[in-house]
């Protein structure tokens, strides 16, 4: 292996160069995300597939869920929490754009509801303190709040076929 990575990087790189591969990035790819050489990439997947072929390592649904979780990260696909009458649920910025409009109205009214009820609502549009966050369930679903109203919207403009300001849209969720 090349000199130039920290040794104590590689085991973690070796790791992330086998599952992203196998999800489906290519070596150029690999090489662009972690800031490798395409031949580093492509050496350390090599070596963490002979790990697993030799009994040395193993794959696991952990390890394979982790890195599907950053691959998805990094390309805007980020985890959404919302919640539902019943509870909070989870599921990618990329579900929410294959939902049907009733079942993204139904996460809206709920998660807002959820907010309205919150006594600390007016302080979610502050800075998170640094390391815990005692209000990041609600920031979350703020967030999720946030990208239904988007998604809501754009299908609206679409299917109206006009871009007026007189779209749906409702403010008093963020305030």
């Amino acid at each position: 292996m090349d000199n130039s990575l920290d040794p104590d990087m590689i085991p973690y790189l070796q790791e992330a160069c086998y599952y992203l591969r196998k999800k489906g990035l290519t070596f150029p790819e690999l090489s662009k995300a972690l800031e490798i050489t395409q031949s580093q990439a492509t050496e350390l997947f090599e070596e963490y597939a002979s790990k697993i072929a030799s009994g040395a390592a193993s794959e696991n649904e952990v390890d394979r869920n982790l890195w599907e979780d950053i691959r998805n990260d990094s390309f805007g696909n980020e985890k959404i929490t919302f919640a539902r009458d019943d509870g909070f649920y989870h599921c990618r910025r990329s579900d929410l754009d294959l939902m049907e409009s009733s079942a993204l109205m139904s996460i809206f009214e709920s998660s807002r509801k959820f907010l309205d009820f919150d006594m600390y609502k007016r302080y979610l549009n502050t800075k998170p303190p640094v390391g815990y966050d005692p209000m990041a369930l609600q920031r979350q679903v703020k967030r999720a709040i946030e990208l239904v109203q988007d998604i809501l919207k754009q299908r609206w403009v679409k299917e109206s076929g006009t871009e007026t300001s007189s779209a749906p849209s409702d403010h008093s969720q963020t305030e």
